[in-house]
């Protein structure tokens, strides 16, 4: 893309380093390319509907795979996504991306500077089917977001879905304003501290995100929404050891949240604890072999610094396994074979 190859050091740690860079939060505009995995018809590759929104739920953008089962979505977003993908007759796929530390910046590439964009992100999603059945089913975790609304007021959950329709129009500020006052007139509605503090940890508004999570916890704190908010608002502050506290006892209550786990994972890993950072990793990726490929790269990172490096060339071949399409698969080749030498 522009950068001159490095070349490999003794421990790999200049390659690897590429590999799990971090990029500026600079993007306006995200593009996802991705397949479907599952040996499908062609009318069942048509069939499939891809469709990315944010974790309120507001839809960014949808598609259908071609012939097949390969599509394309450009969206502007934020920096972390939910890209669902339906087929009748199977359980529902899904998996949250982070736009900002998984893409890979083409900035330098001539069409991005004639379309005039700040700058285009790539990220290959592939996505695979479950049998059905296998996925999807109640496993009598912590409450759905439906079951949850179910045992609210009526009048509460028409102000709450007048919000996320405002949301969905991209009038966020009208959404923070609904919010405010459905927490007003109706103090003990859960879900809607949730989503408010979703949106302000998403404005950056940090501090005022912690205050509303916290209070969505003292709520329900047998429920792993508000921990997992609270482990993202103090990230987002990037105190990382706050945001560990907090997922622990998310995944505490809800042990096969993916998101906790992987979640987890990467702020025990920027805070130096390679051992807990790898238990959580390898559960998420046991848990979802797609969620996140950053896990696999991370994993990698973590046996290099052991000087374990068959195990750092293994965990980057299953990320290759699984995402075939990435958009840094030579880059990835590279590494593995210098690390299998």
């Amino acid at each position: 893309m522009g950068r001159k190859k490095k070349q490999w050091s003794a421990s790999g740690r200049a390659l690897i380093a590429g590999v799990v860079a971090v990029l500026p939060a600079l993007a306006a505009t995200v593009e996802i390319k991705g397949k479907v995995t599952n040996d499908f018809s062609e009318q069942q590759y048509r069939s499939v509907e891809i469709i990315v929104a944010d974790r309120l739920g507001v839809e960014l953008g949808r598609t259908r795979p071609d012939a097949r089962g390969r599509y394309e979505l450009k969206f502007s977003g934020p920096r972390y996504i939910i890209l669902k993908a339906l087929l009748e007759g199977y359980p529902t796929a899904l998996y949250q991306l982070d736009t900002e530390e998984q893409k890979e910046s083409t900035t330098d590439r001539e069409e991005n500077r004639v379309f005039g964009e700040l700058r285009l992100l790539t990220y290959y999603q592939n996505i695979t089917f479950a049998a059905s059945g296998a996925a999807g089913e109640d496993s009598g975790g912590p409450p759905t977001l439906d079951q949850l609304l179910a045992q609210e007021d009526r009048r509460a959950v028409e102000i709450y879905r007048k919000a996320r329709g405002q949301r969905e129009a991209g009038d966020a500020g009208k959404a923070v304003g609904t919010l405010e006052n459905l927490i007003r007139k109706f103090p003990e509605f859960y879900i809607g501290y949730v989503d408010l503090g979703m949106i302000l940890a998403a404005q950056q508004k940090n501090d005022q995100a912690i205050e509303v999570f916290a209070k969505a916890q003292q709520l329900r704190p047998e429920h792993p929404w508000a921990y997992i908010g609270l482990g993202l608002a103090w990230s987002n502050k990037s105190d990382h050891a706050k945001a560990a506290e907090y997922l622990e006892t998310a995944i505490g209550i809800d042990p096969d949240s993916v998101s906790a786990q992987y979640q987890l994972g990467e702020a025990l890993f920027k805070l130096g604890q390679a051992d807990r950072a790898l238990e959580c990793l390898r559960r998420s990726v046991e848990l979802e072999p797609l969620y996140n490929p950053l896990a696999y790269k991370i994993m990698s990172s973590i046996y290099v610094s052991r000087q374990d490096a068959m195990r750092a060339a293994g965990v980057l071949e299953a990320y290759l396994e699984h995402f075939p399409d990435a958009a840094d698969r030579e880059k990835v080749e590279q590494i593995v074979r210098k690390l299998r030498r």
